[in-house]
Parts: C-alpha cells; structure tokens; sequence
C-alpha cells in the first residue's frame, strides 16, 4: 500500500494592501469632484441662460436706444433747420442788426450823437461879430437802415440836433435798387432816389463820425451846403469798384425849407474818384467834382421871378449860427463849382487837401461880370497809436480810425490817439476894391476867411471818441463904403461823441 501523503496546511490570511486604501481614498475624491463638476455645469448652464436672457434684453435696449438716437437726431435736424430760419441777431460796435437767414432782409437801428462845448474870443468885439460861447447838440440822429428782397435798400433818419434854434428835421429818407451788378456782386450800380447827402468832395466823402475835426474845412462845408447835404432831395446814380467811385445825381431843395412849388432849386452833383496805389500800410486819393446850380429857387410867387443865391459860411464851430463871410443875395441863374481832391496815408500819417472854383452866373441886367469865388485846405494827422486811414470805395474817400485795443484799465490799454492840424481858405471876394474905397461897380466884399486849427482826438474805442481842437481864425472884410470890418477868432472846442 502506499505510503499517505501528509495533509496540506490551510493557507495563510493575505497581508492588506495599503494602497487599496488609497484608491479607494482617490475614487471617493473623483467622485466628488464629478458631482463639483457637474454642480459647476449646472450652474454654468443656468448662468448661461441668464446671459441669454441678459443679451436679449441689452438687444431690446440697443434696439430702443437706436430708435431714440434716431428721433432724437431727427428732432435736432428739425431744431437746427428752424433755428437756422430764424432772424439772426447781431451788436457789432453796439448796432442792433436783424437779418434773415437768407441774407435777403435786414434791418439795422443806427444813431449818432455829438455833444459840442466851446468858448470863443473875437477881436475887436463888435455887436455884428460876437459869436456865442456854449454848448450843443451837433448832432443827434436816430433812425434805421434796411434791405429788402436782397436788391432794395431804405433809410430813414430823423436829426434833433443842429447849430442851435433849429427844430427836428428828416435827415435822410431814401429807396435804391442795387440789382445791377455790371461788375460784380459786390459793387452793384445803385439807383436812388428821396433825400439824403451826396458826397460832393474828398472831405464830404469821410463821414461826420470820422472826421479829423468838429466841422469840415469852411470851403466844403459851404460848397455842399449849396447844391448837395443833409437833407437834399434827389435821385441819382452811384457806382464803385475796389480803386474807384463815381456818382451822378439831381439835386432839389433841402427838406424842412420854404419854398414855393413847381419852384424850387434844382441842381447836381458829379463827383469821380480813383485809388491807384494801394498797399497793405498806404493809399493814394485823386478825385475832382463838378456840381452846382442849374436853377434857383424862385421866393415870389405869382409872375415875378426871385432867384437869388447867397455864398456864406460860418467859422468852423457850430455852437453858434453867426456867420462871418457872406456875399449877401446875388441875382442869378445858376452856379458851377469846380473841385480838385488829393489825399494819402502811409502807416499812421495821413495828408488831404482840396481846391474849389465856384462861377455865378448873374442875370440882372447890365452886370459887368460874372463873380468867381473859391478856396482851399490842407490837413493832416499823425496817429500816435499806429492806426491808419483806409481808403474806403464805397464813399470814394477815407475812413477814420479804428482803435487797434480798446480802452480797458484791467488790460492798461487806452485805446488810439491822433494829433491833427489843418489849414482853411474860402475867399468870397471878388472885384472888391481897395481899402478906404466904396465898391466898385457889381463887386462883391464878401470877405475873406482863413483859419488854423490843431486838434487832439481820442478814440477809447469804435463807438466813442474824443475831438479836442483849438482854432485861430482871420476874417478879412471891407464894408461898401471900404472900412475894415474884419476880426480875428480864437476858439477851444470839446466834442464827445458816441455813433453806432
């Protein structure tokens, strides 16, 4: 028999492996982590809704926001078309100015006034020379200017001041097409017609704002004073380029004076003037006028005929109505006056001067001549401040000055200064004789008037200014039984001045 294996032993009870326990540890922490990350997609998904729902509203706002933008730029188009259609208003140098969008209507306030004082000293004084010392109202305008339809101009001007006595008068009422534009846009061939001043020389050409002194040279102010001035009646034509001017225009009677009708005075005035050198820093000025009187006013009514002209001028003030020189009352049939004008500026310094022949024509019989009388200036102004004189086209003439700075004591400017003088001759005598000896047959002792002046101007700015001047004056005279009955004047004015 065989011999019995030995019986196996049971096996041994395995060791535990430490890192079952480990991955049991790692599964546990997946699982967790996969329920995190499934959390997370839960989450993500829900927020991605939200963001849906946010997107479609911001779509929705953006969509409302378009349309706002879009009215609301609708509605500013239609604000700034009806602005833009609205009158557009302006204060340039204090002038209130309406005008359409178009620039085919405008209207514009204007004023001028000037406030005289003076103290005058005449020598020998007698009753017939004693002219008053005081003050005045020169000037003082109100009225308006307008464009109509783009080729219609207008204007009308009333004047409450004077050299003294007088009472409101029109100083100025016109209507002008200026549709005619043979040479452009800019310089329309004017057509006009009712009462105002046609300037009649180089000095008549600067405004009264502007001038270098209170009152022009004796010798232009009389000359206009006769067939031209404020206030004349008439129709006529004026044209200008950029070098030139020119103007033709019949002349009546002055609004305000008495007269008989079908019977007043009727004139003309023609007047050329060129600018042919021109530069950033001078002007050259070369003009000449013919003007005059083609009939005068007949005083009488009925049958008889009374046409008389009286040559006469005051000194250069107007605080008082005296005047000095004077032809007295010539029986005739018309007048001429013939003008030569010259002027320039380079830089500051400016120079003027002009020459007058007036001819009478007498029409009473057996008269022995024709009178002549005449005169002449010189001025000129140095600017202290560098401003210059322009030439201006549209009167033919140069404009006054313009303050580089205006007057400011913050800013210590004080606007620009000027100092002038000038020079005056106006002669109204003719074939007078001798001294000690009557009036010789149809002369005339109408006298002689020679003035100095020297003046300070300031001007704080483009709307006021300033004229201090001081004047010496000759008056040489003979009375007709051949006395002399001249005078010496001396004279300081102030005027203060405010135009817009």
């Amino acid at each position: 028999m065989a011999a019995s294996r030995p019986a196996k032993a049971p096996p041994a009870a395995a060791t535990p492996d430490p890192r079952d326990a480990e991955i049991a540890e790692l599964r546990a922490e997946v699982q967790a982590l996969a329920a995190e990350v499934q959390d997370l997609k839960n989450t993500v998904h829900a927020n991605a809704s939200d963001v849906a729902e946010v997107k479609g509203a911001q779509s929705d706002t953006s969509a409302q926001l378009a349309d706002l933008k879009a009215a609301t730029s609708d509605n500013f188009h239609q604000v700034r078309d009806a602005a833009a259609a609205l009158p557009k208003v302006s204060l340039a140098n204090a002038r209130p100015t309406f005008t359409t969008a178009d620039g085919k209507f405008s209207f514009a306030v204007r004023s001028v006034v000037q406030f005289d004082a003076a103290h005058t000293a005449v020598h020998p004084l007698t009753t017939a020379n004693d002219i008053g010392s005081g003050t005045n109202f020169r000037r003082a305008r109100l009225g308006f200017d307008g464009t109509a339809y783009g080729d219609w101009n207008f204007a009308l001007w009333g004047e409450f001041g004077g050299a003294g006595g007088e009472s409101p008068v029109l100083n100025q009422a016109y209507i002008e097409y200026a549709g005619f534009k043979p040479f452009g846009a800019d310089h329309p061939l004017r057509l006009r017609a009712g009462a105002w001043a046609a300037p009649s020389s180089l000095e008549d050409a600067t405004s009264n704002t502007e001038g270098l002194f209170l009152e022009r040279p004796a010798v232009a102010e009389m000359i206009r004073g006769i067939d031209a001035g404020d206030g004349r009646t008439g129709a006529g034509i004026v044209q200008n380029g950029d070098r030139w001017y020119v103007e033709g225009v019949y002349t009546g009677k002055v609004v305000g004076t008495a007269g008989v009708p079908n019977n007043q005075q009727r004139g003309f005035v023609t007047r050329v003037a060129i600018n042919p050198i021109h530069g950033l820093d001078y002007d050259l000025h070369l003009g000449a006028s013919i003007q005059g009187v083609i009939t005068p006013a007949d005083t009488v009514a009925g049958p008889g005929v009374s046409e008389t002209l009286n040559l006469q001028e005051r000194p250069e003030l107007r605080v008082d109505t005296l005047r000095l020189v004077s032809t007295g009352a010539i029986t005739s049939s018309g007048m001429q006056a013939y003008g030569l004008e010259a002027g320039g500026s380079w830089h500051n310094l400016y120079l003027a001067g002009e020459w007058f022949r007036i001819n009478v024509d007498r029409n009473s019989a057996g008269s022995a001549f024709n009178p002549q009388f005449g005169g002449w200036y010189i001025q000129g102004a140095w600017t202290l401040t560098g401003e210059r004189h322009v030439w201006n086209s549209a009167n033919g003439g140069f404009r006054g000055i313009r303050p580089a700075k205006s007057f400011s004591l913050d800013k210590g400017d004080w606007g620009a200064f000027e100092v002038a003088a000038r020079y005056s001759v106006l002669n109204l005598n003719d074939h007078y004789g001798v001294l000690g000896s009557a009036t010789p047959t149809g002369g005339i002792r109408g006298g002689e008037q020679d003035i100095f002046t020297f003046g300070l101007n300031w001007y704080p700015n483009s709307v006021i200014r300033f004229l201090l001047d001081y004047q010496h004056g000759r008056i040489h005279r003979l009375n007709a039984a051949g006395g002399n009955i001249g005078e010496t004047i001396d004279a300081i004015a102030l005027r203060s001045q405010f135009a817009f």
